[in-house]
């Protein structure tokens, strides 16, 4: 037994729909645990019929096999019964009465099902040998044989419809107070199905074997098996604390038990808890059962992978747009060239020096070029390490006295009156189109008669591969028009294309920048 108390999935019991689920999952690299209280439903049944593979399997033989295909996955398997659930999809808290105490992203419900027989003294006891439900499960085994079905329901004229096709020697015994529609009686007849009225007082035995059916007039109606319509009910008290209940599963009106009421993807109604198998569908049987616990692990599986991959977005968006990462990226080995934007070279070559804001400056390529040309330069970024390299590369080339520097978030910038002549943002970017209130702050600070100039990575660069994954945060120029009123002239909005050696392959590749100018009318 491992000391793991945290799963990716709980599984709640451990029959063919668990285990299938518990394999769905676990092959695909999911930590589970299979809690089972070991009451399968069909454990009275010396065999299983109809799956495909393992025709007339012992039905425990066939758990146990799976439990060691399981555990070849990972699966860890616990003899355990669930006695509390609480938490919240991605949390639950699964406390079984042995004391252990395991936490879950998601929980799979698939045992708890317990089927409740007519009341008739001795049937319960042989049920499961010679009393049995399905025609598809067991009837093949009782062909020819002189076969009782006990009618508590106004729908047994369908299992006398199914048996019939097994034996010539069928009787309906139709309890007292259950009424068979007309067309069924009929049908009855038409197919040479018996038909006896009144309740039967007990099932008569001679030893282990059956005799048949004692009836209220004292005869005894000799049978080699008996056929019951019985009430599956979903036993799952432990799904009460968090709003699930059984709901009634009825058939034209007929009441057959309770289940757990589920979606197509097997989705009950509290996000993170799924049902599959018997406890969701009385009519299935084991193929179908173990059928729909693979079905619904893959959608669980889905749906933590989709999880997964969102947690991976928020992590690297954090990783990209916060401070921390940046301030790491700084403090290592040089990360850029040095040498000025292109597109600043290109747009700012002709203006007149004047006050400058460079936003997002990185190692000051752009700030040491227009201190160069005699502009008076603020370097902005929110990184203190790229700050100090820009005093120390300015320093360096003699213009400290043209460039001071400013710790600033771009996302929370409010220039407070203070105004540039130009202010400049090369490869800025946040992600969901919020570089718009970003240009939005950023034209606050342009003096009147001044150039704001901002340019990015456009959306076309994404089949160069160099901007893989980062299709959220990039944007053409005419995406950021939206945040400049009347009081600007646009001189740009392009995206404006450049060679740029890729860095992998070392082969110039084709890309655009995608390059905003205006002018703030004076």
């Amino acid at each position: 037994m491992s000391e793991n108390t945290d799963f990716d999935v709980v599984v709640i019991g451990g029959g063919a729909a668990g285990l299938s689920g518990a394999m769905a999952l676990g092959r695909s690299r999911r930590s589970v645990l299979v809690i089972d209280a070991g009451e399968p439903r069909n454990s009275p049944a010396d065999h299983a019929h109809n799956y495909l593979g393992r025709e007339g399997v012992n039905p425990l033989e066939l758990l146990e096999v799976g439990r060691a295909e399981v555990a070849a996955y990972g699966v860890e398997v616990l003899d355990d019964r669930v006695v509390g659930l609480s938490g919240e999809a991605g949390s639950f808290l699964v406390t079984t009465a042995g004391g252990r105490r395991v936490t879950a992203r998601r929980v799979l419900v698939t045992g708890g099902g317990t089927d409740e027989l007519p009341d008739v003294p001795g049937l319960a006891a042989r049920w499961g040998k010679d009393v049995l439900h399905c025609p598809y499960c067991h009837g093949w085994e009782v062909r020819d044989q002189r076969l009782v079905i006990l009618g508590s329901t106004p729908m047994a004229g369908h299992q006398g419809l199914l048996f019939r096709q097994l034996s010539d020697d069928v009787t309906l015994v139709v309890f007292d107070g259950v009424e068979l529609p007309d067309e069924e009686l009929e049908k009855m007849g038409a197919i040479g199905v018996s038909v006896v009225h009144g309740t039967p007082q007990e099932v008569v035995t001679d030893g282990d074997d059956l005799v048949g059916l004692r009836l209220g007039d004292g005869t005894v109606l000799e049978s080699d098996a008996i056929v019951v319509a019985s009430k599956v009910h979903a036993r799952a008290d432990y799904l009460a604390p968090l709003g699930i209940e059984p709901t009634p599963f009825e058939m034209n009106g007929v009441a057959f038990g309770s289940t757990i009421a589920v979606e197509p993807t097997g989705a009950t109604s509290v996000p993170g808890i799924f049902a599959a198998g018997n406890i969701t569908d009385v009519s299935m049987i084991l193929i179908a059962s173990a059928a729909h616990g693979v079905r619904v692990g893959a959608w669980i599986n889905a749906e933590l992978a989709g999880e997964d991959a969102a947690a991976a977005v928020a992590q690297r968006r954090s990783d990209f747009f916060e401070r921390p990462a940046w301030e790491e990226r700084y403090s290592g080995d040089k990360v850029w060239s040095g040498k000025v934007n292109a597109q600043l070279a290109a747009e700012a070559a002709d203006l007149a020096p004047g006050r400058a804001l460079d936003v997002g400056c990185g190692e000051g390529g752009d700030v040491l070029w227009l201190a160069e040309r005699g502009w008076q330069v603020t370097a902005s970024d929110f990184a203190e390490a790229a700050l100090a390299r820009v005093a120390e590369h300015a320093a360096e080339a003699g213009l400290a006295d043209r460039v001071e520097t400013l710790l600033m978030d771009v996302r929370t910038f409010e220039p407070a009156g203070t105004t540039w002549d130009l202010v400049t943002a090369h490869f800025v970017h946040l992600p969901d189109g919020g570089m718009v209130d970003v240009v939005r702050r950023l034209a606050t600070a342009v003096a009147p008669g001044g150039t704001l100039l901002v340019v990015g990575h456009a959306p076309d660069d994404i089949h160069t591969g160099l901007r893989h994954g980062h299709v959220n945060f990039m944007h053409t120029a005419d995406q950021l028009l939206p945040a400049l009123d009347d009081q600007w002239e646009i001189e740009v909005c392009e995206s404006r294309p450049r060679t740029q050696r890729h860095p992998e392959t070392g082969e110039d590749v084709e890309i655009a920048d995608a390059t905003l100018r205006a002018r703030r009318r004076g």
